[in-house]
């Protein structure tokens, strides 16, 4: 059977709940180190969800893990540091619903402090070329380079996406991701979490963050769309005259 597929007794505990219970307990306490035991005094989570999820965040870098080697038997330390926080942040936001606000509840916790002000008053197109920007330099390639392994992108396409002029469709975004090696999801579920939330979407009541954000890329797409050709139309009527 797969982690993924491991699911406890209460069957509100899916995997990414699981994940969101151990992100809250971190958030809460940033650059706290913790032990194992005291991590499952937090996250009331059985050892082996526990240590799953310890595994599965320090793989992708969002903990950080100390072994203390002068005790006997060697103990682990984790630890959120703080410029790990945005990123754990939007990983808590695709697992946020109401089971998980409710598990949390039980625990003492409380995610809307972990999530602190997540949201701002930038434009999505913004937001999200922030967060193109930061993973490119963190994977190390020029726009130039980028442009260059990418199937139907230009420099200054790429330079107009960054810069929050343009917006990539979702398989250019995907194009990228994978460019970066980072999950495509999550560059869409931060900027919009770090973005004026959209009327549209809001209007719809969608429930599920990863969908809500799908949404609000489409959306601005769309906006982006129709402004260029309300543009164009009136480009060709002032022509004609």
């Amino acid at each position: 059977m797969k982690i993924s597929e491991r699911v406890s007794r209460d069957k509100r505990l899916s995997w990414s709940r699981k994940g969101g219970i151990v992100l809250v307990v971190f958030l809460e306490r940033v650059s706290v180190e913790h032990n194992v035991a005291r991590l499952a005094e937090l996250a009331r989570l059985s050892d082996v969800d526990l240590l799953n999820q310890l595994r599965r965040f320090t793989k992708v870098r969002v903990l950080g893990r100390r072994t203390d080697l002068a005790v006997v038997p060697a103990e682990d330390h984790f630890w959120l540091s703080a410029d790990r926080v945005d990123r754990a942040r939007a990983l808590l936001q695709q697992a946020d619903d109401a089971d998980l606000r409710e598990l949390v509840a039980e625990r003492g916790l409380d995610i809307d402090r972990a999530l602190g002000d997540f949201s701002t008053q930038q434009p999505y197109a913004v937001a999200l070329g922030k967060a193109l920007r930061d993973a490119r330099i963190a994977s190390g390639p020029s726009q130039a380079e980028v442009a260059e392994k990418a199937s139907t992108l230009s420099n200054t396409e790429l330079s107009a996406f960054e810069n929050g002029h343009a917006l990539p469709t979702l398989i250019t975004l995907a194009e990228l991701a994978h460019i970066y090696k980072v999950d495509a999801t999550e560059l869409i579920v931060r900027a919009a979490c770090h973005s004026k939330p959209d009327k549209q979407v809001l209007a719809l009541r969608v429930a599920e963050p990863t969908f809500r954000a799908v949404l609000t890329h489409q959306f601005a797409v769309r906006r982006v769309r129709d402004v260029a050709r309300k543009k164009a139309q009136r480009s060709k009527s002032a022509t004609s005259k």
